[in-house]
């Protein structure tokens, strides 16, 4: 089954998608899929290159401003562009246009980890020339972005090669569209640039925040096979851009390459200019083909580890395999920074990190690839500061609030009702801190990050909520689902907050009872009282999980059942997403939800069919759920398969497994949805493969759709990986490495030492 993505067909209209489609990125450097020679007039573009974290600050204006409203904004920059290359034939601008090009072809290779194009170009005076084009940005070598640009003449002419690096950049932005910026946005100043014959260096500032940004690039231009590079013929520069060009006259059947590589680093990793940039030019005597090569073989563990087979559905494989590799583009493998919303594809929702990275996307890591799952973690520790500062401003007293948008730790949410006030970002948080230490049995995270985590956010709760007669209640925050804002006891919220209190106590039993000196250094640098542990268990015991008698459902909030449902019939269908068309509060008055609330809770800490309010619960919130965002039908599909309804499950599940290879929600252009993308392994993995972590060991009950043949995927736990392999006779185990381990199976344990097989019905 092909690893490559790709099209045949050029559609200027669709070049904005497919900047996004054909990104290329590593966590930490990403670069959108634009043409290096730029576009014919007329035909829209959002160029853009990013470093995860780099950002500069901004004011949010308040009309009417109140105490404790976000007054700083962060947001992702836009960085010096080194994708420029552009082509002159006999003075004739090579630019693609629908009639003059031929065998055009675009992909995405996965496998080794490369985007390119190739087409054959016309001019106006008869001249063809042929174009091959490949990109990469390094797995291996993180500051890496690198070209290769081959032209062959098929008649003689005269050929001016032309590299950019474009220093003065800005931000994308649209003012009709509150999911992108809505301003213009450009402070990175150029401080310094030094320019030879094989390159420049850039040094640039943000110029609110004063983060540094140095970018190197180096040239060679070889031609045909020899190694030989020309320098080039002249050298022209300006404070916005330095152009290098070379005028070659070719005969038919000759060509030209041009390998460019651009090196990025920023001051939060270099006190200053790293050495290790001059590094470039060796780069360069290496090649193109040896990054090509360092690619493929990271990309073959990961997709050792990672990947999922499915036999008899193609479509969905491809299209699953896409996201996951995006995935992979998206996640920093430091603690420096975390998975931006779009990765690093777009500038949708200005690189901000939510809690959808610890709740979709975190998971995949987790259970494949842990150390990253762990850095993830780690990055909510180090920006435990500005959680504090953002509940000193949320009027706590003690404890620590995450922001619900952020990039450093501070709240860049301009609208609270819909920001701040979901509380459940910390719940959130420390859900994953749980599953980390449950699946890794890692005790020195807990000890050293995990707990204080655990600890500060637990605090908070027993501020937001308070008990009434022996009740504890949480009120005035908003849950996962945005449509319903401001409300009491949201089912979500009071459960999520109740698993934070309790596994907050289990961290304190366990340093209480194995690393005294540490709980004791922790208490007192967090001035943690002795009784608080005490209070954390109570409100976790007191904590109010609604119930309706009468329906046999959960209510979303106190107040959920006794409002109007929303009129969908008389809803136009262009008017979805709602919060495009209706104001907030109409929508807080009715039964519609945005995304999937009560059902996540389900998902997330486990309960299934077995319980009638739980299928009934799903049943209802189906009704008056409308999908508006990306998040809620990976949910939606993994319950209906642990409710057994297969077939269900994969009509929510094809919804979001190409979600924006199909553009469905009409906003991939501004970056790819990576949380559903984090949602697409949940539905598999989770939902499909029946898998559930259980305490120390994992836990399995496949269900397949009746056009799967099979299923397979791996996962890692504790210290053992386990292939998986489903199909319509049962289910195989097999250990893959690290000692033999107990695994439950259709709810009966068993000890797999090397491979088990067990039938569909359990016995």
């Amino acid at each position: 089954m092909s690893y490559i993505l790709e099209t045949h067909t050029f559609n200027p209209e669709k070049l904005p998608l497919e900047e996004t489609l054909f990104h290329t990125a590593n966590g930490y450097l990403g670069v959108r899929g634009n043409f290096e020679e730029g576009y014919s007039k007329g035909v829209k573009e959002i160029r853009g290159s990013y470093v995860n974290g780099f950002f500069d600050t901004h004011p949010i204006h308040h009309p009417e401003k109140l105490y404790g409203f976000s007054t700083v904004g962060e947001k992702i920059l836009n960085v010096t562009d080194a994708q420029g290359v552009s082509v002159g034939v006999d003075g004739e601008s090579m630019i693609l246009g629908e009639k003059n090009h031929g065998d055009y072809r675009r992909f995405l290779d996965m496998k080794r980890g490369v985007t390119g194009r190739g087409f054959t170009w016309k001019g106006e005076n008869g001249k063809r020339i042929r174009a091959d084009i490949s990109r990469i940005v390094s797995f291996v070598r993180r500051e890496v972005f690198a070209i290769e640009y081959k032209i062959t003449a098929l008649d003689s002419a005269v050929l001016t090669i032309r590299s950019t690096v474009r220093a003065r950049v800005s931000n994308y932005f649209d003012a009709a569209d509150p999911r992108v910026s809505g301003e213009p946005f450009a402070p990175l100043e150029v401080v310094s640039k030094e320019t030879d014959q094989s390159g420049v260096i850039l040094e640039s500032r943000a110029k609110n925040f004063g983060l540094r940004l140095w970018t190197c690039v180096n040239h060679r231009l070889g031609i045909g096979n020899t190694g030989y590079g020309r320098l080039p013929d002249g050298i022209f520069e300006d404070n916005d851009e330095t152009v290098f060009e070379w005028s070659l006259e070719m005969s038919a059947g000759e060509s030209l390459t041009l390998t460019k590589i651009a090196r990025y680093a920023d001051s939060r990793m270099h006190d200053d200019c790293p050495f290790q940039f001059f590094e470039a030019r060796e780069l360069l005597e290496e090649g193109f083909a040896s990054l090509v090569d360092e690619q493929e073989i990271f990309l073959r563990r990961f997709w050792e580890e990672a990947g999922i087979t499915i036999e008899g559905d193609d479509h969905t494989l491809e299209a699953l395999r896409f996201n996951l590799f995006c995935l992979l583009q998206s996640s920093s493998r430091d603690s420096s920074a975390s998975i931006p919303a779009k990765g690093l594809s777009g500038e949708g929702y200005e690189g901000h990190y939510f809690w959808d990275t610890e709740t979709y996307m975190l998971p995949l890591f987790l259970y494949t690839r842990p150390q990253i799952a762990r850095s993830l973690l780690e990055f909510r520790y180090a920006t435990l500061p500005g959680a504090r500062e953002h509940a000193k401003e949320m009027g706590h007293a003690r404890g620590a609030a995450f922001p619900w948008r952020t990039i450093t730790g501070r709240e860049c949410s301009a609208y609270y009702p819909s920001g701040s006030a979901q509380y459940h970002i910390n719940a959130d948080i420390a859900y994953a801190v749980w599953r980390y230490w449950e699946a890794t049995e890692d005790d020195d995270f807990i000890v050293e990050y995990g707990a204080e985590i655990l600890f500060e956010t637990a605090r908070i709760w027993m501020e937001v909520g308070n008990f009434t007669g022996d009740e504890f209640h949480i009120h005035t925050v908003t849950g996962p689902d945005e449509y319903t804002c401001l409300i009491n006891d949201n089912y979500f919220t009071n459960r999520m907050a109740q698993k934070n209190l309790t596994t907050a106590l289990s961290a304190y039993t366990l340093l209480e009872s194995q690393y005294g000196d540490a709980l004791s250094n922790l208490k007192r640098r967090i001035n943690l009282e002795d009784d608080e542990p005490a209070s954390w268990k109570a409100a976790s015991e007191a904590m109010v999980i609604l119930y309706d008698r009468e329906r046999d459902v959960n209510p979303q909030d106190s107040s959920f059942l006794s409002k109007p449902v929303w009129d969908f019939a008389a809803t136009p269908e262009d008017h979805y997403p709602l919060l495009l068309h209706y104001h907030h509060m109409t929508l807080s008055r009715h039964q519609v939800c945005k995304q999937a609330d009560t059902v996540l809770a389900y998902v997330l800490l486990g309960d299934d069919g077995k319980n009638p309010t739980v299928r009934n619960s799903f049943e209802y919130y189906e009704k008056v759920t409308t999908h508006d965002s990306s998040l809620s039908y990976a949910a939606f599909s993994i319950m209906a398969a642990r409710l057994g309804d297969a077939e269900k499950a994969y009509e929510y599940f094809s919804k979001t497994a190409t979600l924006d290879l199909d553009d469905t929600h009409g906003n991939t252009k501004d970056g790819i949805h990576a949380a559903n993308m984090g949602g697409t392994w949940l539905a598999v993995v989770w939902g499909f493969g029946g898998f559930r972590p259980q305490g120390t060991m994992p836990s399995f009950s496949p269900i397949l759709p009746r056009n799967w043949e099979s299923l397979g995927f791996r996962i890692r736990y504790g210290q053992s990986a386990m292939d998986v392999r489903a199909d319509r006779k049962g289910v195989t185990l097999h250990l893959v490495d690290g000692p033999s381990t107990d695994v439950e199976i259709y709810g009966t344990v068993y000890n797999l030492e090397d491979k088990i097989s067990v039938p569909s019905s359990g016995t």
